[in-house]
């Protein structure tokens, strides 16, 4: 899922990390977006992924709002899967060490699928883009939060080639190529609005 320097570098940050001062002022705006999108596109999913988990809180927060899915949750860092196992002490949701290009699940398992601000860590994006569209359930939704440059910012991003972040016209090609589309959009109220929550589903699915 991560670069190697990804990986340990959050390896070392998981014991900390949820105390540090992005939870506020980015992560949680981003969680709540995303979880308002979610709740908008599938109202009663029978089980959701969190690809790039952290220490679980994203699906913790999805546990209220959706109480009857079954909730998984992965990441590349084993130390933040720790962190979320001894967090969920009731032990309702499930953990484990894994990458977004080679997810350990069956075809068609998740109504609702997560990624949050964690897909420019992902080594090979349109590998973990054809992972996603097979867990998928067919009227599924993959719900993307990720920082999409535009204007200024999208010529920061080319100037200093920042291109594990997604431009909207190379990303959308590549779902395409997986079979997938975006189907709605959401703003993070973070400051600039440059990340965006996706709603992205199979293309040969009609709402």
């Amino acid at each position: 899922m991560a670069h190697g320097h990804d990986v340990d570098r959050f390896n070392r940050w998981a014991k900390d990390y949820d105390q540090h001062w992005m939870q506020r002022v980015i992560f949680e705006p981003v969680q709540e977006t995303v979880l308002s999108l979610a709740t908008q596109q599938v109202s009663n999913p029978g089980a959701i992924l969190d690809v790039g988990c952290g220490t679980g809180k994203l699906l913790g927060l999805a546990q209220s709002r959706f109480p009857g899915a079954k909730l998984e949750g992965v990441d590349a860092a084993i130390e933040m899967v720790r962190q979320a196992q001894a967090s969920n002490l009731a032990g309702t949701i499930h953990f484990q060490q894994a990458v977004a290009e080679e997810l350990p699940f069956p075809n068609a398992s998740f109504g609702l699928v997560f990624s949050t601000m964690t897909f420019h860590h992902w080594h090979d994006q349109g590998r973990g883009i054809a992972e996603v569209a097979r867990v998928l359930t067919p009227g599924g939704r993959w719900l993307l939060a990720e920082f999409v440059a535009s204007g200024f910012m999208g010529l920061v991003r080319s100037a200093l080639r920042l291109h594990q972040f997604p431009q909207r016209d190379d990303l959308r090609r590549t779902l395409l190529g997986s079979g997938l589309k975006v189907v709605a959009e959401l703003a993070a109220p973070v400051r600039g609005r440059q990340i965006i929550v996706m709603a992205i589903a199979a293309t040969d699915f009609s709402r």
